[in-house]
């Protein structure tokens, strides 16, 4: 570009777009309360999907807790009680993330990351991890 070419780039703050980013902990007590029920709500959508794989496999809802943080279901038919069926395991993790991707607006890997993220946790942990990323979405995209 030739020096008569180029145009003057002004730094004035008037020039300057608004951006404005969400600071993390500004909400007020209105947005606190519906994070809060959103979160209860979200906490029994959850403890239903997990409820619904543990009566029909016959674990308990810990050990569905462990099967979802180790995801690779294919490789637990080994560690499995004899008679759990594992496509009926895979089924109800299939539906379970159907069912928390509804609530959530988030997809099957985000889901799954979730659950994959830290090891021996509780399940109010992972409906709080789903409730952030699903925040982060809708901040992320506008929604």
């Amino acid at each position: 570009m030739y020096k008569d070419q180029v145009k003057e780039v002004s730094t004035d703050a008037a020039e300057l777009p608004q951006i404005r980013f969400p600071i993390k902990g500004t909400k007020n007590a209105t947005e606190l309360a519906a994070d809060k029920d959103d979160i209860e709500k979200l906490g029994k959508v959850v403890a239903g999907a997990f409820g619904a794989i543990a009566s029909a496999t016959g674990l308990s809802e810990k050990e569905v807790l462990h099967v979802l943080e180790d995801i690779h279901v294919d490789m637990l038919k080994d560690v499995l009680k004899e008679g759990i069926d594992v496509d009926v395991l895979k089924n109800g993790i299939q539906e379970a993330i159907k069912t928390i991707s509804l609530a959530t607006a988030l997809d099957t890997e985000q889901i799954t990351e979730v659950f994959t993220a830290k090891r021996n946790t509780s399940l109010n942990d992972i409906v709080n991890r789903l409730h952030d990323r699903s925040q982060l979405n809708r901040e992320k995209f506008g929604t």
